[in-house]
């Protein structure tokens, strides 16, 4: 299944909440994941920009937006982040496929070789 890992600030109510009144978020978090076919795989508390940090699996792209969506809407974060994970096994087939296709692409540099003219004309 799909790995993704969410970064999520916690809102200021949900911060003095925990503070007088610590909740197990991993646990919390984990049930919305299993109702959505994922599992849970790492919850981190973290310093700096962020509160939290976790790693799940997901079915699909739709049902980790779902675990998202249902987590944001309750209000108890401000923000989130979520990033796609690949393994190093993922990424070197990857990398073997975009070798594999001629694109046609080229580089602005390339498609503008040999153009000079500092006014634009040509």
């Amino acid at each position: 299944m799909p790995l993704y890992m969410t970064e999520t600030k916690f809102s200021e109510d949900s911060i003095n909440a925990m503070t007088h009144r610590p909740s197990n978020r991993r646990g919390e978090v984990a049930k919305v994941i299993r109702a959505f076919g994922g599992e849970m795989h790492d919850f981190y508390w973290v310093f700096g920009d962020v509160d939290a940090v976790f790693i799940f699996d997901a079915p699909d792209a739709k049902s980790a937006m779902s675990i998202l969506l249902s987590l944001s809407s309750a209000g108890a974060v401000t923000t989130h982040k979520t990033t796609a994970l690949l393994s190093n096994e993922e990424a070197m087939e990857a990398m073997s496929l975009a070798g594999s296709r001629e694109t046609g692409y080229r580089t602005p540099r390339e498609e503008w070789k040999g153009w000079q003219d500092e006014g634009g004309e040509g």
